[in-house]
């Protein structure tokens, strides 16, 4: 068969999302044709590579002009295909357009929707421009995959998406080099680190973390707090509080961390943060989980459906449930741990087999 994959980010870039599709195409590539068209986010990357029988398309340097400018320029990669797989959010529009010159069969996977939080983390103009965007997204003839319940349950309330289907992302063995030590950090053993690693994005609400972490310090001496924001960040809010941040000897902020470098942090680090608006699968909350590390948690649903040990609960916006949470970890009081079959890597390979050749 002849698939094309019609992606934001595409490896080498080693988010969470292109992980994913880097194992789908793993274990499809011996015995099918593979196309990948996606942006191409440094120039260092060539534009066009061919490895064995799978071809690599990168166009223009990021995902924005990827997504006004990809359909015209690689229509006639559309020739011969037979399956293509796209996901959320500007991809979508380039499959879209394609889709009228093509009978091909065309997959979704949604990561997220956003659904009614966009009124609450956007100005009144901006909330109805990326929600309509969202809305279109959900009203095209594509079969839809979900990573949780949670999403699909929001699809088919809002959209009216029942025969979509759910296949849970597999998480990869975390590999740690041991290169990145405490005492790198100026950190000492009888610290206790708090970790946020995350794109410092609104939905990932660092602004709630930086107003708070003061009086969780002042519950335990020890507690030292590692920042690593993955991206840049142009929130005027979250600059002047981070600007605040430096001068203070138990907080340290490292910016543009490589993805790989994470799990480094995560190993020496005692306690993840998530003070999460929004989550459809968890990925990074996941991770620091799987090295049996404890978790701070906003209550947010998809939570339920993924593995967790040692996890502490707050609800959004309550600062009181917020340090409780660390008032149990300081006492030593574990909660939480349980485990989904489901989240395995023969699982999801079997999923999406299932939906590639019925």
């Amino acid at each position: 068969m002849n698939f094309l994959f019609v992606l934001d980010y595409f490896i080498p870039s080693k988010w969470w999302v292109e992980r994913v599709f880097e194992n789908i195409i793993g274990w499809i590539k011996n015995d099918n044709k593979i196309i990948v068209l996606t942006s191409r986010f440094s120039k260092k990357l060539p534009k066009y590579e061919k490895n064995w029988n799978i071809e690599i398309y990168r166009i223009w340097k990021n995902r924005f002009f990827f997504t006004f400018l990809a359909p015209f320029l690689w229509l006639r990669l559309l020739k011969n295909v037979d399956i293509i797989h796209t996901s959320t959010y500007n991809a979508a529009y380039v499959t879209f357009f394609l889709s009228f010159f093509t009978k091909s069969k065309i997959i979704l996977t949604s990561h997220e929707i956003l659904w009614k939080n966009w009124y609450e983390f956007k100005w009144k103009i901006k909330w109805f421009f990326y929600k309509k965007i969202e809305d279109l997204i959900y009203k095209m003839w594509f079969d839809y995959i979900f990573v949780s319940n949670h999403v699909k349950n929001i699809a088919n309330i809002s959209y009216n998406l029942a025969n979509s289907k759910t296949i849970y992302n597999w998480l990869d063995e975390i590999k740690i080099n041991w290169s990145i030590t405490r005492n790198k950090l100026w950190f000492s053993n009888n610290d206790i680190i708090w970790l946020f690693a995350w794109r410092p994005w609104w939905t990932k609400w660092l602004d709630f973390l930086l107003d708070n972490f003061q009086d969780i310090h002042k519950l335990n001496k020890n507690f030292k707090l590692l920042i690593l924001l993955l991206e840049k960040n142009n929130t005027k809010k979250i600059k002047n509080i981070l600007e605040k941040l430096k001068n203070i000897d138990w907080v340290k902020i490292l910016f543009e961390v490589e993805h790989d470098e994470v799990y480094e942090y995560m190993n020496i680090s005692d306690i993840w943060i998530v003070p999460s608006r929004s989550e459809w699968f968890g990925y990074t909350a996941l991770e620091f989980s799987y090295l049996w590390k404890t978790t701070v948690l906003s209550h947010v649903w998809w939570i339920l459906e993924v593995n967790f040990w040692d996890c502490h609960f707050f609800k959004v916006w309550d600062k009181n449930q917020f340090l409780n949470c660390f008032q149990d970890i300081f006492a030593w009081k574990v909660n939480n741990y349980w485990y989904n079959k489901k989240l395995t890597k023969s699982n999801m390979v079997k999923e999406y087999k299932n939906v590639y050749f019925k």
